[in-house]
C-alpha cells in the first residue's frame, strides 16, 4: 500500500513549480542529515557509524581549500542543498520562497533553479578564491561550507534589480521597496565580514549577489543565462522519459503537466496585468525592453 505523503511529494517533484522542487530537495537532504545525527547520538561518536557520518558530511560540504576541492568538485553543487541547523534552513527556505515568487511573476518560473545554481556556484568559487588569496582570511582555509544562502541571495538581488520599486510588507515596518531590502541584506553581509561571523557564508552571499545582478542585466538585453541549464535539464529528463509509439499524428503536444501549465499561465497573466497597469500610470515609454517584449509576445498569441 502506497504512502500518501510519499506519493504527494513525488507528485510535487514531477508536477510542482521549480520553487517547490528546490524546497523539497533542501528539506529532504536536511531530514537525512538530521536522522543520521539522531542515530549518531544514540550510537555514540566513536565507531563505524560515526566514521560514516563524518565521511558523508565531508563529501557534501564545500571544503574551503583548492587542494581539497579538486578531489571533490561535486561539492560545489551539493553544498548549496546542505543544512545542519534548523533555523538556517528555515530562513533560507522562507526567503527563497518569497523572492522566487516575486521574480517568477516578472520573468518565468523556469529561471529560478538555474539562477539558484549559478548563484551557489559563483558564491562557492568566490569564497574559495578570496579565502585563498587574502591573508586575513587564511585561518578559514580548509573549513567546510554549507547552505543555500548564495543561491538565495542571487534570487533576492535579481528580483530587486528587475523590479526595484516593488513593495514588500515587512512585519512591524510595513511596505518597503525591494531595492532597500536587498541593499540591507548586502550591508549585513559586509558588516559581518568585519566581525568574522560566518566569513565564508558572507563572502558566498556577495558572489551570489553579483550573479543575480548580472543575470537580470543580461535578461534586459535579451540574453537568457538560464537557457543552457534548462536545455541540459530537458535533455536529462528526455533520457528517462519513455514515449509510447502511436500511429496517430499529433498536431500539438504540451511538454509540461496540467498543473505547471496552469501555473505558468497564471504567472504570465499577472505579468501582463502589471505591465498594463504600469502603462496606464506612466505610459508605454516607461516600460523596459523586457516588458515590451512580454507585451509583444502576449499580443501575438491572441
Amino acid at each position: 500500500m502506497s504512502n500518501p505523503i510519499i506519493e504527494d511529494i513525488k507528485s510535487k517533484m514531477r508536477n510542482g513549480n521549480p520553487i517547490t522542487r528546490l524546497i523539497i530537495i533542501n528539506v529532504a537532504v536536511f531530514l537525512v542529515i538530521s536522522i543520521l545525527r539522531i542515530l549518531l547520538l544514540f550510537t555514540g561518536e566513536i565507531g563505524v557509524f560515526a566514521t560514516f557520518f563524518s565521511f558523508f558530511i565531508e563529501n557534501i560540504s564545500l571544503p574551503l581549500s583548492f587542494q581539497s576541492f579538486i578531489y571533490k568538485p561535486w561539492t560545489l553543487i551539493t553544498y548549496m542543498f546542505t543544512h545542519i541547523d534548523v533555523m538556517h534552513i528555515f530562513w533560507n527556505m522562507i526567503t527563497l520562497y518569497w523572492f522566487s515568487i516575486i521574480l517568477s511573476e516578472y520573468t518565468s518560473a523556469k529561471k529560478i533553479i538555474p539562477l539558484y545554481l549559478l548563484g551557489g556556484i559563483a558564491g562557492g568559487l568566490v569564497t574559495l578564491l578570496l579565502i585563498t588569496i587574502i591573508p586575513v582570511f587564511h585561518p578559514f582555509i580548509g573549513l567546510p561550507m554549507v547552505g543555500a544562502s548564495a543561491g538565495v541571495t542571487a534570487i533576492i538581488v535579481a528580483a530587486a534589480t528587475l523590479v526595484p520599486n516593488y513593495r514588500m510588507n515587512l512585519m512591524f515596518i510595513g511596505p518597503v521597496k525591494l531595492i532597500y531590502v536587498a541593499l540591507f541584506v548586502l550591508f549585513l553581509d559586509v558588516l559581518n565580514l568585519a566581525t568574522y561571523a560566518n566569513v565564508g557564508g558572507n563572502i558566498a552571499h556577495l558572489g551570489g549577489a553579483l550573479i543575480g545582478y548580472l543575470f537580470i542585466q543580461q535578461y534586459k538585453k535579451g540574453n537568457d543565462m538560464s537557457k543552457r541549464i534548462n536545455q541540459f535539464f530537458d535533455w536529462i529528463i528526455g533520457l528517462f522519459k519513455v514515449t509510447p509509439k502511436s500511429k496517430m499524428k499529433v498536431a500539438y503536444k504540451r511538454t509540461v503537466s496540467d498543473e505547471e501549465y496552469n501555473y505558468n499561465k497564471k504567472i504570465e497573466q499577472k505579468k501582463i496585468d502589471a505591465i498594463l497597469d504600469k502603462i496606464s500610470k506612466s505610459g508605454y515609454e516607461s516600460l523596459t525592453k523586457a516588458e515590451k517584449e512580454i507585451l509583444f509576445k502576449a499580443s501575438g498569441k491572441k
